[in-house]
């Protein structure tokens, strides 16, 4: 039996996915004009779904929580949650046009 978690999270992935590549087309369109809007891809892996931007690891999603956490590298997150897709901004308040954004 499906739980309330497991039946909106896939949403809730696909509106925060939806919402990182518009940020970065909005930001290439205002600032690079004539380049193409860069592709993204969304890959499940064991624990977590990454973000794919032109080869490099855009966002990483937590399975478990919705936690939006910031590459440290291809494969691994950086500690620390930059916010969730359960939240009211759907973890868009600290995505940038690259990723999410630094903790200060």
């Amino acid at each position: 039996m499906e739980t309330k978690f497991e039946r909106e999270f896939g949403p809730a992935l696909q509106r925060f996915f939806e919402g990182c590549q518009r940020i970065a087309n909005e930001h290439t369109a205002a600032n690079y004009s004539n380049n193409e809007k860069p592709p993204f891809k969304l890959e499940e892996l064991k624990v977590r779904w990454r973000i794919r931007r032109e080869g490099s690891a855009h966002a990483f999603v937590c399975k478990n929580t919705g936690d939006v956490l910031m590459p440290a590298s291809w494969s691994k997150p950086a500690k620390h949650a930059r916010g969730n897709i359960f939240d009211d901004q759907n973890g868009l308040g600290q995505m940038g046009p690259y990723g999410p954004k630094y903790l200060r």
